[in-house]
């Protein structure tokens, strides 16, 4: 039995030994695994290669970079430039325009409108101001001063315009110069002639002479035709008080007498009562200053009445409609004052263009909106588009400018000087009056 036990311990010992003679060649072959990691070792020099590779990216690609900055930079800074040269100036150069588009007044609106169409179509066909065209917002005042006002502050305040053009009327600019002297934004009336608008202030303009010149161009009518003795009618507004007091203290001072001074109203449909006052004095001449409208029921009544007299006009009655609303027969032979002067090349273009553009002569006034549009577009071009730029470019702008309606050189107080042609109504057209 010890012999077996002895024989089995034997037996186990010998299969020990063999198996740890056998067991140690695994040892080497497991170090193998550990030096073929190695490589994976060497994969931490690609670890730390890639710092070397970003390093290298690093030194090429940052000059790469800088490169590609330098030509992208340039455009960028060009583009740049254009966004704010583009931002610095507007779509378009808004300008208000405040005058009588409908209602009894309209005639003068509408015509100036007309005139003014004309001077935007010349401007932005010439590539605008600067490249900018030029945009007209038109408001309708209907001779009323509280509408002209509420179109005053529509244009400033909604639209934001620097610069409103109007109104004919000078009541109505008498009514719009406080609000545009207080918002400080440029007043440029073409036609407002009123004495008072002198001490209206720094932001308003006129285009057309005071009633000073006017009360001064009757004297010389009354003195051509070899008067003494006068009768007057005048529109009882500022407009008409105006060339009334010019005139009866210039005709008074020449040694004039005045046989009666008859005011009558804006609006009016019968004056007859107002007619029959003059008749009663029996004047050789009667001076009226009036209003399209108005005029051309006077004249037509006076016929009527049988009232003769030599009329002579105002400015604003030498229109195309009055032959036509008062009857050719009642008008024929009235001598009328025209402002500007139809016989220039100025005047002889502006004509040619109008005709092209509207199928007809040019209408009353016209030809001062039209220069009152370009006069305010040469200031906005020197003195840039802003109420204050335009305010003090204006006077440069007109200083040598000479348009259809003539010359335009400010004064101290921002009014026009103007000149006066005579015409007379033959056949039912007025035509210049041949002084013999």
């Amino acid at each position: 039995m010890k012999l077996r036990l002895f024989a089995i311990l034997s037996v186990l010992v010998l299969v020990v030994t063999v198996a740890a003679q056998c067991g140690t060649p695994p040892a080497p072959t497991v170090a193998p695994p550990a030096k073929t990691e190695a490589p994976k070792a060497t994969e931490a020099p690609k670890a730390t290669e890639a710092p070397k590779a970003t390093e290298a990216a690093k030194e090429t690609e940052a000059p790469k970079a800088t490169e590609a900055a330098k030509e992208t930079e340039a455009p960028k800074a060009t583009e740049a430039a254009k966004e704010t040269e583009a931002a610095a100036k507007p779509a378009s150069y808004k300008v208000g325009f405040i005058n009588h588009l409908t209602g009894d007044a309209a005639v003068y609106g509408q015509s100036m409108k007309m005139g003014i169409e004309l001077a935007v179509d010349a401007i932005n066909g010439a590539g605008g101001i600067g490249g900018v065209p030029v945009e007209v917002i038109y408001e309708d005042d209907r001779l009323s001063a509280a509408d002209a006002q509420s179109a005053f502050l529509k244009l400033v305040q909604s639209d934001k315009v620097p610069v409103i053009l109007g109104s004919a009327s000078s009541s109505i600019s008498l009514a719009i110069c406080p609000k545009a002297q207080e918002y400080k934004v440029v007043q440029v009336s073409a036609v407002s002639t009123a004495p008072s608008l002198r001490d209206c202030g720094k932001y308003f303009f006129s285009a057309m002479a005071s009633d000073f010149a006017q009360g001064v161009e009757w004297v010389k009518v009354a003195d051509f035709l070899k008067v003494k003795e006068a009768a007057v009618m005048y529109l009882n507004n500022d407009y008409g008080i105006g060339v009334k007091d010019t005139f009866v203290k210039a005709f008074e001072a020449a040694g004039g007498k005045l046989l009666i001074v008859q005011p009558f109203e804006l609006g009016s449909k019968d004056f007859r009562t107002e007619i029959l006052k003059v008749r009663e004095t029996n004047p050789k001449v009667t001076f009226i200053v009036d209003h399209v409208a108005e005029s051309s029921i006077v004249f037509k009544q006076a016929a009527e009445l049988g009232f003769k007299t030599q009329w002579v006009t105002d400015v604003s009655i030498v229109s195309a409609e009055v032959p036509q609303l008062a009857g050719k027969a009642a008008v024929e032979g009235i001598l009328g004052v025209q402002a500007g002067n139809t016989q220039t090349a100025e005047y002889k273009a502006f004509k040619a263009a109008f005709t092209k553009k509207f199928a007809k002569d040019p209408t009353i006034w016209a030809d001062f909106a039209y220069d009152s549009m370009m006069i305010v577009g040469k200031a906005i071009e020197l003195g840039g588009y802003t109420s204050d730029g335009i305010q003090k470019a204006m006077f440069e702008a007109a200083d040598s400018y000479v348009g259809p309606s003539g010359a335009k050189k400010f004064d101290q107080y921002g009014i026009s000087q103007g000149s006066y042609e005579w015409v007379t109504a033959k056949d039912g057209q007025w035509v210049l009056y041949e002084k013999k």
